[in-house]
């Protein structure tokens, strides 16, 4: 199975089990999202993104512009390791890679998770990419991804014994909207997409066709 079909079956199984009310917040969540416009008030295609510094799984600052990569680079913005949809996407990505490599695209995923909860997203999904911690969502705030979490949905991702505040090192319940920023050498943002809906995704091999058109251009 692909990553969408994949993901379809988990949304599935997981709209059927979750109960009605909770169901209710999760979706009142998302549509929040969509009005107010979210969407358009992100970088776009041309837009450099500035250089900020995140955190390695060591713990150690990191410029943007430190990364290494050849000629493109996937920023791939997750929730969290505690979101089951964010790993099906990183191991699907990880399963691509050097797909991605052969073309000259290069991968580094992004949460606001601490190092140490990074360090272990990325053990159990069986990562090899580099995987870095936004401190404070910086990065994700700057590019225009970030939304604060409505009381109600403070409540039910307690209830779900997620606390964002130990999960992120801060006082802040903010999430990053799950989304794909492809740059250039200059952080020239070449290509985005962006998922209101978290329990949806792009597909990693749509990606990949997409980026070989644009590699062949550069």
């Amino acid at each position: 199975m692909n990553l969408s079909e994949q993901l379809s079956q988990m949304r599935n199984n997981t709209l059927k089990r979750m109960p009605q009310h909770i169901l209710k917040v999760f979706i009142e969540s998302i549509e929040s999202i969509k009005q107010n416009k979210v969407k358009e008030k992100v970088l776009q295609k041309r837009d450099v993104i500035p250089n900020i510094y995140l955190k390695n799984l060591d713990d150690n600052s990191l410029g943007l512009n430190e990364l290494d990569f050849s000629d493109f680079l996937i920023l791939n913005f997750y929730r969290g390791g505690w979101c089951p949809y964010c790993n099906m996407e990183l191991r699907e990505y990880e399963r691509l890679k050097n797909k991605f490599t052969e073309i000259g695209v290069s991968i580094v995923a992004i949460s606001a998770e601490i190092p140490e909860l990074a360090a272990q997203t990325s053990i159990k999904n069986g990562i090899s990419f580099p995987i870095l911690t936004d401190v404070d969502a910086k990065l994700m705030k700057t590019i225009g991804i970030v939304f604060e979490l409505d009381e109600n949905s403070k409540r039910e991702y307690g209830n779900f014994g997620l606390d964002l505040t130990k999960i992120h090192g801060n006082d802040n319940y903010e999430l990053p909207v799950p989304a794909i920023y492809v740059v250039d050498k200059n952080m020239k943002i070449v290509f985005i997409h962006f998922e209101e809906n978290y329990m949806t995704r792009l597909e990693p091999q749509d990606l990949l066709n997409t980026l070989k058109k644009i590699t062949i251009k550069h």
